[in-house]
């Protein structure tokens, strides 16, 4: 029964995967997300449900469209694939609680708000603030006992977020604040870790792109794709690691 929770947590991760590709391509152009249904962006041919399987469909038609021969970036299929191991990972950490649907949630919001902030330096407004309120909501409900943590986590990542604008405009933008709200609203305390994880990966980023492509110090990175990373690696191991930092003073 494990193993068979475990082979659907990753094959519904991939067809999730496959829904966030559409809402990473549409969103930011402010296009529906179900209509008109999956089509080439090239010469627009509708997809048929064969040729949109995760994964299997991209390595049949061999990233190419079936009508127009357009290329086909593997970058869907990384998408999917980053779903469903996550998916998979959180059903390892977490087992059938409610949790678990919390977590799934919040990693398809993460993946989706990376590679659009990624794409186009935008963090949505339609996904990270209902995400900040519904993930709140969800986390008071499932541990009442702990509602000021996730409020304080709430407030405080934003809070810290919003004196990092402050002191470094241009470095940081609002949709990182409206990010940490809705990190903080999910993690609670974890989310120290998230942040610290963002900066670290964000920092190492910025070094490779200086040193080793010689760009320039003042060139734009996006920061939500750090700020996702941080978040879903606070999901799976921010207790273990709060815990282990807390002890050295304890």
């Amino acid at each position: 029964m494990q193993y068979l929770l475990y082979a659907f947590s990753f094959l519904f991760g991939l067809v999730l995967g496959s829904f966030l590709n559409v809402v990473i391509y549409r969103l930011p152009l402010h296009e529906s997300l179900s209509r008109p249904g999956s089509h080439c962006p090239k010469c627009g041919t509708p997809i048929h449900w064969y040729d949109n399987v995760p994964i299997v469909s991209w390595l049949v038609l061999r990233g190419k469209c079936r009508s127009c021969q357009a290329t086909i970036a593997i970058r869907y299929v990384l998408v999917e694939v980053i779903t469903g191991i996550a998916f998979f990972l959180a059903m390892w950490r977490f087992g059938l609680t409610w949790p678990l649907l919390v977590a799934w949630a919040f990693i398809a919001a993460m993946v989706a708000v990376a590679f659009i902030d990624y794409d186009h330096m935008i963090i949505p407004n339609k996904i990270v603030l209902p995400g900040a309120v519904l993930g709140l909501v969800a986390s008071v409900a499932i541990d009442p006992q702990q509602w000021w943590v996730y409020l304080a986590g709430s407030v405080g990542a934003a809070a810290f977020m919003f004196i990092l604008v402050m002191v470094w405009p241009g470095g940081m933008g609002s949709g990182d604040i409206k990010m940490a709200l809705f990190m903080g609203a999910v993690l609670g305390a974890h989310v120290i870790v998230a942040l610290f994880a963002a900066f670290l990966f964000g920092s190492i980023a910025g070094i490779y792109i200086i040193v080793v492509r010689k760009g320039s110090r003042k060139a734009r990175i996006p920061f939500g794709p750090y700020l996702a990373l941080g978040a879903v690696l606070a999901v799976f191991l921010g207790e273990m690691i709060l815990r282990s930092y807390t002890s050295l003073y304890s």
